[in-house]
C-alpha cells in the first residue's frame, strides 16, 4: 500500500512512531527488557512552519526527532515523508520508517540536521570550506569552482565571511561554529532541518542572534524546521507550534500561543510554572513536581505522570489516555483535559 498524507501542507507525518533500545544481560547478552525511549509518538510539521519538541532531559525528545529522520531505525510506525525532489507539485511521499537504506540516500538531499554541541560536530582537521562543501562531495554535487562560489554564499547567509573559508573550526567563537554547522546543513538545499538544541550550548547573548538568524534563513530558503530543546523561552521565540513529551510519550500539541497561556495537561502546567518569567510584577506560582521521572524500562500503568500528578484519580492508575484533540488544532493526552482549568503563562 502506498504511502500517502491526506493534507497537501503537511511536509512530515509521523504515526504512532516507537523505538525501543534492547536491555541485555549475561554472557550470552540476553534481551531481558527494553527501554522505551520513544512510545507510541505522532506528530506532524507543515511546509514552512517550526514545530518546537520540548521535555525534560530523558525525556525522548531527541531519540523520537532522529528516528523521525531514520538517523535510528524505528521499532514500530510510520514516517511519511513529502519529498519534492522531483519537481511535482504535491511532491512523493515515502515512508521513511520501512524505506530500504539504499533509497534513503536520496532523500538525505531534503533532509537536514543542526547539533548540539558546535566544536564536536566540526571536524578539527578540516576547514570551514571543507565542512560546507563535504555534503556535496558525498552526494556527488562538488563541481569546483562553482562550490567554491557557492560555499561563499552561503557563509554570508549565515553571517561570516569570505576569509573565514580556510580556517579550522578552533578558531571560531562557540556561536561561529554553529554557524558553520548551519551553512553545511543548508549546503544540500533541504526543505528539513532537525534542531538538536542548537543554542543550548551556547551565550544567552549569542542564543538571541542564532535564533534570528534561523528565522531569516527559513524565509530566505524556505525551510521547515522540527526544533529539539528544554528550554521554554526559547521554543516560544521561534516556534509557531509545540510539541510536549513525557517519559517518552506525546501528552500535549498545540499552537505556541494557546499551548503558553491554555495549557491542557497537568506537565505542561508545572513546566510553564518552572520557567523564568521577565516581568516580576507578573510572578507564577511554580507547580513542584513530587517524585522522580519514572524509568522508561519499568513505567507506570495508566498515565505514566500520574505518580507525579496533583490531579490523578484512580483512572489515570489503570488506562492510558489517548492523544484527543480537545480544540481547535490543541490535543492533549490527559483524561480530564476539557475539566481541568491550569495555570499558564500571561
Amino acid at each position: 500500500m502506498p504511502a500517502s498524507i491526506e493534507d497537501p501542507g503537511v511536509l512530515l507525518e509521523v504515526r504512532n512512531l516507537k523505538k525501543y533500545f534492547p536491555i541485555r544481560k549475561g554472557l550470552l547478552r540476553k534481551v531481558v527488557g527494553h527501554i522505551k525511549a520513544v512510545d507510541d509518538v505522532s506528530f506532524e510539521i507543515r511546509k514552512g512552519e517550526t514545530l518546537g519538541l520540548v521535555g525534560e532531559s530523558g525525556c525522548g525528545k531527541t531519540t523520537a526527532a532522529r528516528t523521525a529522520i531514520r538517523l535510528y531505525d524505528p521499532t514500530d510506525g510510520a514516517v511519511l515523508f513529502r519529498s519534492h525532489a522531483n519537481g511535482s507539485g504535491d511532491g512523493e511521499v515515502y515512508d521513511l520508517a520501512t524505506l530500504p537504506l539504499r533509497e534513503m540516500k536520496p532523500l538525505r538531499r531534503e533532509i537536514a540536521m543542526v547539533f548540539q554541541d558546535p566544536i564536536n560536530s566540526l571536524n578539527p582537521r578540516m576547514s570551514v570550506s571543507d565542512i560546507v562543501r563535504e555534503p556535496l562531495r558525498v552526494h556527488g554535487l562538488d563541481l569546483g569552482r562553482e562550490t567554491d562560489e557557492e560555499v561563499q554564499g552561503l557563509l554570508s547567509a549565515v553571517g561570516l565571511r569570505p576569509e573565514h573559508m580556510e580556517r579550522y573550526p578552533h578558531e571560531f567563537s562557540g556561536g561561529q561554529r554553529q554557524r558553520i554547522g548551519i551553512a553545511r546543513a543548508l549546503s544540500l538545499r533541504p526543505s528539513l532541518i532537525l534542531l538538536d538544541e542548537p543554542v543550548s550550548a551556547l551565550d544567552v547573548s549569542i542564543q538571541a542572534q542564532t535564533l534570528n538568524l534561523l528565522q531569516d534563513l527559513q524565509e530566505e530558503f524556505d525551510l521547515t524546521y522540527l526544533f529539539v530543546a528544554h528550554d521554554l523561552s526559547v521554543v516560544e521565540h521561534i516556534s509557531d507550534r509545540v510539541a510536549v513529551m513525557y517519559v517518552g510519550r506525546m501528552v500535549e500539541v498545540a499552537p505556541k500561543r494557546e499551548l503558553y497561556t491554555n495549557p491542557r495537561h497537568p506537565y505542561t502546567e508545572a513546566l510553564l510554572s518552572a520557567s523564568p518569567k521577565p516581568d516580576p510584577r507578573n510572578p507564577t506560582v511554580r507547580i513542584p513536581l513530587i517524585g522522580q521521572v519514572p524509568d522508561p524500562s519499568n513505567p507506570p500503568s495508566g498515565c505514566y505522570f500520574h505518580p507525579r500528578c496533583q490531579y490523578a484519580e484512580d483512572i489515570c492508575r489503570t488506562e492510558t489516555p489517548p492523544l484527543m484533540t480537545i480544540g481547535e488544532d490543541h490535543a492533549s493526552a490527559c483524561h480530564f483535559a476539557d475539566k481541568l482549568e491550569l495555570q499558564g503563562m500571561q
